[in-house]
């Protein structure tokens, strides 16, 4: 019997996520500023940094529960920020403009405090990245008929371009966070039909032609040996040969341009994207499912997604996107404190008696959570789903869900074993994010006997 568990349990393991989760759920994360926020660097899940506009800078340390303000000391108000890197939990660089000088900071202590340390009139900073312990990359975009490539080995003490060189061809700009890196791999696009690609951290650079694509405003590319990579920009296109042939994704869905694609062939498996609006886009790798509306959130438009960069389990954090209204969604292959019985999509909102009933200390909910009514053709959005225990007084005892949860039938579990027996009351209370009231109200009564 041992070895015949042991068997199914590594074959499960075996199994890359999306066959043995087929959705991701998202959740809204508390807000806690209305600026727009516009670029996320993903540490590791349980660690993320968010930068944004009025000089915000936004921490999480326990896998987006929590966000924190920790740009306040060093970096002003009047600082837009585009771009965020985190070298690790406690090394980031964020960089924007103030006025019309594109700034860089670096925080050594986890955004405790921040240093300027790179400044430069008439441009704008794309990325910012940290490449070691020491040494930080800079592009931004041409000044005087080159590319504006910076690169400090002295953890920002100095900046030189020496050896960074990269002509302009015509007029090209770039698009900021259309960027991605690879130990000593950098790519980033443009708006001139072209990806520029360096194998070795910036001193030689090639042009990976996009056509028919002229705007690359995100791309990304998959670990070693790097074959396969995506250029999103008012089209989705794919490459399978290093950049050497692109094919249009013309079963992409969604309008409007794409703001940021990010995808997993290894451990997760799936890819996002994100598009001027408030729905996230996801489709599953392994098994050529089209693409479909994954979340769609109570309100703002999405301006960037991001992966945890340490590969990690099913567990919170390993994906979060932020929006332009200071909103954060974090996505999940799990749901915390429910267990999802079928992600099949009810017909209508509905509470079930509890199972067992009367008990003995522990008990079952199981409930069928619809989309909201009146939402638009594609979208996806779920009800802020509050589940509570009631005693026979009518005074709260427990509450066991407060979240948005996506539409899916659900399971959750409540143990009274600190409770006496008697009669107890469980609710389940459906508003809309939106604040547009109630939308499901529903009592049943259940009995303890110890």
């Amino acid at each position: 019997m041992k070895t015949k568990s042991l068997f199914y349990l590594i074959i499960f393991i075996a199994l890359p996520i999306n066959y043995i989760f087929s959705q991701i759920f998202w959740e809204e994360r508390p807000q806690i500023v209305s600026v727009s926020l516009n670029c996320i660097s993903n540490y590791n899940g349980i660690n993320a940094f968010i930068c944004g506009d009025s000089g915000a800078v936004l921490r999480t340390v326990n896998s987006g529960y929590n966000w924190t303000k920790v740009g306040l000391n060093g970096i002003p108000s009047n600082v837009m920020l585009g771009t965020i890197y985190a070298y690790d939990a406690s090394r980031v660089i964020t960089a924007g403009t103030s006025g019309t000088n594109a700034v860089a900071y670096l925080s050594t202590n986890s955004g405790s405090n921040w240093s300027l340390v790179f400044t430069q009139p008439n441009t704008v900073i794309n990325e910012a990245f940290l490449s070691g312990v020491t040494t930080a990359i800079i592009i931004a975009n041409p000044v005087g008929g080159r590319w504006s490539l910076w690169k400090t080995t002295n953890s920002g003490m100095n900046w030189d371009s020496i050896g960074m060189y990269l002509p302009q061809a015509g007029s090209e700009t770039g698009f900021r966070n259309s960027f991605y890196n690879r130990d000593s791999k950098i790519w980033f696009g443009t708006n001139n039909s072209r990806i520029y690609y360096s194998s070795n951290t910036g001193t030689n650079w090639i042009a990976i032609l996009t056509n028919p694509l002229i705007n690359s405003a995100s791309v990304w590319w998959d670990l070693n040996p790097s074959l396969s990579g995506y250029a999103a920009g008012a089209s989705l296109l794919k490459t399978t040969n290093t950049g050497t042939n692109w094919i249009t994704d013309t079963t992409a869905i969604g309008s409007g341009n794409f703001n940021c694609i990010v995808a997993s062939f290894q451990l997760y498996n799936y890819s996002w994207y994100i598009r001027s609006s408030s729905n996230i886009y996801a489709r599953s790798n392994n098994y050529y499912w089209p693409w479909a509306v994954n979340y769609t959130a109570p309100s703002g438009i999405y301006t960037h997604i991001g992966i945890s960069r340490v590969q990690m389990g099913t567990g919170p954090g390993w994906i979060y996107a932020v929006r332009n209204n200071g909103g954060i969604s974090r996505g999940n292959a799990i749901v915390e404190g429910v267990r999802i019985i079928t992600d099949h999509i009810p017909d209508a909102y509905k509470l079930h008696q509890n199972y067992p009933n009367p008990f003995n200390s522990s008990t079952k909910f199981k409930f069928d959570a619809r989309k909201l009514p009146n939402t638009l053709p594609g979208e996806v959005r779920g009800g802020s789903i509050k589940l509570v225990i009631y005693n026979s007084l009518g005074q709260e005892v427990e509450t066991l869900i407060d979240k948005v949860l996506q539409p899916a039938v659900y399971e959750a579990a409540w143990d009274g074993s600190r409770s006496s027996s008697g009669v107890y009351f469980y609710r389940i209370l459906v508003t809309n994010p939106n604040g547009c009231g109630v939308v499901y109200d529903a009592v049943k009564k259940m009995a303890m006997l110890k």
